[in-house]
């Protein structure tokens, strides 16, 4: 007769519980993974909406955009105006709204072109972090988190990895 080898049922109970144990400890590392990379998603297109703007000011004669709209006044300008973002050009997934073009709306984040110093990014998409604020400062170059209201904690700014900036941008 031939020898019968199998696992025993305290055997296979222990691979079980270690492989719940490490999906118990991977998934929320997994999910602030996947938080870290929308980030760097909007970090690219607050990037690319800040270099259009730039060279829109640069096109009508003036150093920054925010000195264009300062003259111009900012009903003057709209993600339509800049090179990258007419409306048969937009990035996938994403529309202008019909605030004017002021407001660029993608899957995970809606974008405004001019909110005083910063490019703006709101997550909208997803089950967390909504209202949460991605700030890129247009003098520093340098990435800001402003949390949703309801984050008293400021969990998302962390899970970013981003330093925390109260500007009392809201749109």
């Amino acid at each position: 007769m031939k020898n019968k080898q199998g696992f025993t049922l305290i055997e296979l109970l222990t691979v079980v519980l270690i492989i719940g144990i490490l999906t118990a400890v991977g998934l929320p590392q997994y999910g602030k993974v996947v938080e870290r990379g929308y980030v760097a998603e909007a970090e690219a297109m607050l990037r690319t909406i800040y270099d259009s703007s730039e060279r829109l000011a640069g096109e009508f004669g003036y150093k920054s955009y925010d000195q264009l709209v300062s003259f111009k006044g900012e009903d003057e300008y709209s993600f339509a105006r800049l090179d990258m973002f007419d409306k048969e050009n937009l990035p996938a997934g994403c529309n202008l709204e019909e605030d004017g073009g002021k407001t660029l709306t993608c899957a995970r984040f809606a974008y405004k072109i001019s909110l005083d110093e910063f490019v703006v990014a709101k997550k909208i998409g997803g089950r967390n972090y909504k209202d949460t604020y991605i700030l890129l400062h247009r003098d520093t170059m340098r990435l800001f988190c402003q949390p949703a209201p309801d984050d008293k904690y400021a969990e998302a700014c962390d899970i970013y990895n981003l330093p925390v900036k109260e500007a009392g941008i809201a749109f």
